[in-house]
């Protein structure tokens, strides 16, 4: 029942092939009219998602697995878009209970699962239709391409992604821990929408001779040493910022979602969120379509 990262890409794959004759179950009265745009959860099988995390988890602590992780592929489609200023869907998933688990195991124990974490974490946000950006410690930066169009789509499946997890957590990891008598986790979500930029960073130069003389020469050679390495971008910006720092307000196993998330929502899966009342001591960050603080919201289940 173990699923790769290959078989997450046929998923997709398959996804997008059948969305043509699925619109009809999808959930809501917003069709779209993009292939690759479509309400995820009305095509997977979340329970098939969990059983599958669950048995890596098992794998992971009886034997030793090997971890991969997409960044290839997050590299490409950044890089597509450098330079550029570009509107994103950011999630961030921070663990809750690391801490009790690395006083309570060896570390080697620790890494196995923090890292089967990681793993099954991105599977999921692939299938959503998101990519991860970066790992931190015990937490994740995914982001999801946002297309104008079909923006409520997208900010639902990412919800969905974190429901998802959420549940992943719940019904996959947790019993595994509980049969080893080790804690359990808990995941904090947030999630925010708004533009940022992409950014390209090369590799650092150390072997230019005399590099502090900044002649012709010097830098046409440092110039050529640069341009046959292979850069990495990153994402910067106001969102990536908040989405981050905002999770930090979720209760355990909560999501919280950032303005302009809420505002694009329905009136009844408004309803699932209610404002989060936060100290301005806390929470400075101000709206720039409001001019006032910028509001959070938390999910109630």
């Amino acid at each position: 029942m173990d699923i790769d990262l290959e078989e997450v890409e046929d998923v997709i794959k398959n996804l997008n092939e059948k969305k043509d004759h699925e619109n009809s179950r999808l959930i809501g009265n917003n069709m779209v009219d993009n292939a690759s745009v479509f309400y995820v959860d009305a095509l997977i099988d979340i329970q098939k998602i969990i059983t599958a995390s669950q048995s890596s988890m098992w794998k992971a602590l009886r034997s030793d697995p090997i971890f991969t992780a997409p960044f290839e592929e997050t590299q490409e489609v950044l890089s597509s878009y450098y330079n550029e200023k570009i509107k994103l869907i950011i999630l961030n998933i921070d663990i809750v209970g690391s801490t009790k688990l690395s006083m309570n195991l060896p570390i080697e124990r620790v890494s196995k699962i923090i890292q089967t974490f990681s793993q099954e974490m991105t599977k999921i946000i692939r299938l959503y239709g998101g990519y991860v950006l970066k790992y931190i410690g015990d937490g994740i930066i995914g982001f999801f391409n946002v297309s104008s169009d079909h923006l409520y789509t997208l900010c639902i499946n990412a919800i969905n992604c974190a429901r998802t997890m959420i549940k992943v957590i719940n019904q996959g990891f947790n019993p595994v821990f509980s049969q080893y008598d080790y804690p359990e986790i808990g995941v904090r979500i947030g999630i925010d929408y708004g533009e940022n930029v992409i950014v390209k960073y090369y590799p650092y130069v150390d072997n230019v001779n005399d590099l502090t003389q900044y002649d012709y020469k010097t830098i046409q050679k440092t110039s050529e040493l640069i341009s046959n390495k292979k850069p990495s971008y990153d994402i910067l910006g106001y969102t990536i910022s908040i989405a981050t720092k905002m999770t930090t307000f979720a209760k355990v196993n909560h999501i919280v979602v950032g303005q302009l998330i809420y505002d694009v929502l329905s009136k009844e899966e408004q309803e699932y969120f209610s404002v989060i009342d936060i100290n301005p001591e806390n929470w400075n960050y101000i709206s720039d379509e409001t001019g006032s603080i910028y509001k959070l919201y938390l999910n109630h289940a």
